[in-house]
């Protein structure tokens, strides 16, 4: 019996999203290609009918994790009114069900420390990450702030999700909460105001006990 025309699409697509999971779970490094082909029900030696090498695949699981989690966001806002969407988004992103499922959650704290070291479509995917979710977050603002938010801010804001993420999954407990609970406080400070540059005084030269003024 042959198989279906879309099986190897479908195939590739079992072993992206079991990858996805596997990769944010235990990281790249830590996972052999083994281990995803077992996750996916499929055998190891069918891996190179579809990938060429684990790097590709690294990729192409970053995006869709990527994709996967902007759909997880995206659920929180249903009913949720103009004003409030991006909020909702931080609070949804810096909340403990995040921090304790990094293998649904966002590639980028679960994978950015270490592939940040690479290159090659693993590293391509990354960065194409960072723009696409610092433009869906803009996307999520009201029309009217969503021209006065300035650049600063929104980076600012995302960094501090990012490693609010990374923070509270290297500490455990209350001090994990703590930490998601400041990142939370901090953010909302951070987009309330228009970014004014940081203004810094000059030091003061220390005068010498010993020296006299001039008269």
């Amino acid at each position: 019996m042959p198989w279906p025309g879309d099986h190897k699409q479908r195939t590739r697509r079992a072993i992206v999203e079991a990858a996805a999971a596997a990769f944010r779970a235990g990281g790249v490094a830590g996972v052999r290609l083994e281990d995803v082909m077992a996750r996916a029900g499929l055998t190891h030696g069918g891996f190179y009918a579809h990938f060429s090498s684990k790097d590709e695949l690294v990729g192409e699981a970053v995006e869709h994790a990527g994709r996967q989690t902007v759909e997880m966001l995206s659920g929180a806002l249903a009913g949720r009114r103009d004003e409030e969407r991006l909020r909702s988004t931080i609070e949804t992103y810096l909340s403990p069900g995040h921090v304790e499922h990094p293998e649904r959650g966002c590639p980028l704290a679960a994978l950015g420390p270490e592939l940040v070291r690479g290159g090659g479509p693993a590293r391509a995917a990354l960065a194409a990450g960072v723009k696409d979710r610092l433009t869906w977050m803009r996307s999520l603002l009201p029309g009217t702030q969503r021209d006065t938010l300035s650049d600063a801010q929104l980076i600012g804001a995302f960094a501090c999700m990012v490693g609010g993420v990374v923070l509270a999954r290297a500490v455990a407990g209350k001090d994990s909460n703590a930490v998601l609970r400041a990142c939370r406080e901090f953010v909302d400070l951070a987009l309330k105001g228009p970014a004014r540059p940081i203004k810094r005084r000059r030091r003061a030269r220390a005068r010498s006990p010993n020296r006299r003024r001039r008269a």
